[in-house]
């Protein structure tokens, strides 16, 4: 794939890519990257892969094991933890979180940008990041003016046009996906 083409892909193709490149490895690999690529995809069908802090491995498989005592029943944890160590350093994974983080970034300055529109404001002067800590849960959020489920993205590009007085943000547009990536970090 050409440099930089991760970065211009929605998150379902870098999700895509990161799954797969766990499944290429768990097919072939030692039973724990088998467990991993059968069981913790079957939840983490979201950004868990770029987000997964390597330094706190241990206490992720703590918590997945009690969580699903069955699925790591007789499983060694280092073992487990080995094998989340290799797969979180795979090129293809590496290459992908990278992208991810440079895409979170360009999102986190975004919510500052007050060339976003014409008004001289930009996110931050109306919302906090601590403010949208549970937006990623709250959306697709129905809307009564439109009478249908609205994205994140979708209310992202609104909020561009109608308060900033910007062009929007259409589908596809990266920094509405960076600004959207960065908007599901925040806790």
């Amino acid at each position: 794939m050409r440099e930089g083409a991760l970065q211009r892909l929605p998150k379902v193709a870098f999700v895509a890519a990161a799954l797969l490149a766990a499944a290429t490895v768990a097919a072939a690999e030692s039973p724990e990257e088998q467990l991993i690529g059968a069981k913790c995809t079957l939840c983490h069908t979201s950004d868990a892969i770029y987000t997964t802090d390597s330094s706190r491995l241990q206490e992720l498989v703590e918590r997945m094991t009690a969580k699903n005592p069955e699925w790591f029943r007789g499983v060694d944890s280092r073992h487990l933890l080995d094998a989340l160590g290799k797969m979180l350093g795979e090129p293809q994974v590496k290459q992908a979180r990278e992208a991810w983080e440079q895409a979170v970034a360009r999102g986190k300055s975004l919510f500052t940008d007050r060339t976003l529109g014409t008004t001289g404001k930009s996110c931050a002067d109306c919302h906090t990041a601590a403010s949208l800590g549970r937006v990623k849960d709250a959306y697709p959020k129905f809307n009564p003016q439109l009478g249908r489920l609205e994205s994140l993205e979708e209310r992202l590009d609104t909020m561009v046009r109608l308060k900033l007085g910007g062009d929007g943000l259409p589908p596809g547009d990266e920094r509405a996906t960076s600004l959207t990536l960065y908007l599901k970090t925040l806790r």
